[in-house]
């Protein structure tokens, strides 16, 4: 590198504030002056006059760099913060609805995993997540050995799922999707993956997930189907992928159906036919309570026992007690995640960073659709998760986590604005 190119470049970057933005300004300065460079090259000067002119063109580095520092300045996703944060507290209500605000370890717990959830995404979004685009295969291997882990060491079952308890802390198979999210990212974004290998690569995981909650395979299935539709692979193979796919997921459902537990036939019995079931909280329950509550709910405490209020019924219970009006505000503020994100999603083309946000939208809305459905008769009764309201360290972490790639891709999304200096070769 000459020094006039050098002693430029310097001025330019010392107008930069962000770190990472002067990484990504000097690599597209040297390409612009390169490109400058070979111009005048081609009309027969030397090196040393073409690299002289080349930088000169460029014109005045501090207000380039001024200029580059505002394009480029590190930027924070306020209105997806204010989601976060909103959500996070309406998480508290349901502990209200049930009178655990007071004496009750309850409302300490909540608030650990809150602060423990804000922590996590926060620093999630100034961790440079294009660094992990080519270490597909590291996250693979860490979410398989996790899932090996938990399938080895657990201690005890909830709901027939396999959970190591720790202390009141419970790990579960979910805590694994993240760790597959960033994998298949990673895949799908190179040119060099095959399908064979997605294929033996899906298989192995899969098979793990099944030992554990058929609820968290369907969200590692969607998310996995869904994000290798907008990855480089071909198209026609996906599609028979997606065709033989299917087919094993009914194979699955046939072989789980033989062997899941008699209160999990009860549940999917429950749906079909919910005003003739055994189930003690079925299908006809949940929606007898639903629709008792009307538009502001019942009082506080009221004597009406709703099993498991605080997690896979937690959003009967805020229907149940502050109504549908409050329920429809608590589903919107949800729901304006997915917006969200979608909206961060249609102005960026990098791939590697698209593929993110798809798996990002598909998991939080599987957890979202999934559990309000259930809850309003569209779907069987499953141990599904609301984001951020269902009480549980593992649910908000892994929704905290998702909120903290959605706000590290927006922190950085100028950073892939290409073409911003336009130099005059004439």
């Amino acid at each position: 590198m000459s020094e006039q190119r050098n002693s430029f470049l310097e001025q330019v970057k010392a107008q930069i504030k962000s770190k990472e933005a002067k990484v990504f300004v000097s690599a597209e300065l040297h390409h612009h002056l390169n490109e400058v460079k070979s111009y005048w090259l081609q009309k027969g000067i030397s090196k040393d006059q073409a690299e002289a002119k080349a930088v000169t063109q460029m014109g005045n580095p501090i207000s380039i760099g001024q200029s580059l520092n505002r394009i480029h300045r590190p930027k924070v996703d306020w209105m997806t913060l204010i989601l976060f944060a909103a959500a996070l507290l309406l998480g508290f209500l349901p502990l209200l609805s049930q009178g655990y605000m007071s004496g009750n370890h309850f409302p300490m717990y909540k608030a650990i995993f809150v602060v423990l959830g804000g922590v996590l995404a926060l620093g999630m979004m100034f961790i440079d997540y294009r660094k992990m685009a080519n270490k597909g295969w590291i996250f693979y291997l860490l979410g398989t050995l996790l899932l090996l882990f938990l399938t080895r060491y657990f201690n005890t079952l909830v709901e027939g799922q396999a959970v190591l308890k720790i202390g009141s802390l419970k790990i579960e198979g979910l805590m694994a999707i993240p760790f597959f999210l960033m994998a298949w990212a990673g895949f799908f974004q190179s040119n060099r993956f095959k399908m064979w290998q997605f294929l033996l690569l899906f298989v192995l995981s899969s098979y793990f997930f099944l030992q554990f909650s058929l609820t968290t395979l369907f969200i590692y299935v969607a998310m996995t189907f869904t994000m290798i539709w907008w990855s480089k692979l071909n198209k026609k193979k996906i599609a028979i992928v997606l065709g033989a796919g299917f087919a094993l997921v009914v194979t699955w459902g046939i072989i789980g159906w033989m062997t899941v537990a008699y209160y999990q036939k009860q549940r999917l019995l429950s749906f079909i036919n919910p005003y003739n079931s055994e189930e003690y909280f079925g299908l006809s329950k949940v929606h007898q309570l639903f629709m008792d509550a009307g538009w502001f709910g019942k009082h506080l405490f009221v004597d009406q026992m709703i099993p498991q209020a605080n997690t896979n019924f937690v959003f009967l219970s805020f229907t149940y007690y502050y109504g549908w009006l409050f329920a429809t505000i608590l589903f919107l503020v949800l729901s304006l995640v997915v917006v969200r994100v979608m909206f961060i999603a249609k102005r960026i083309d990098d791939s590697y960073t698209k593929l993110l946000l798809v798996g990002v939208i598909i998991i939080y809305t599987i957890q979202l659709v999934g559990h309000v459905g259930m809850i309003v008769g569209f779907f069987p009764m499953t141990n599904m998760s609301l984001p951020f309201i269902s009480y549980g360290l593992m649910p908000v972490l892994l929704n905290a986590f998702l909120i903290g790639i959605v706000l590290s891709i927006y922190r950085r999304k100028d950073l892939f604005a290409t073409n911003t200096l336009q130099v005059n070769q004439q």
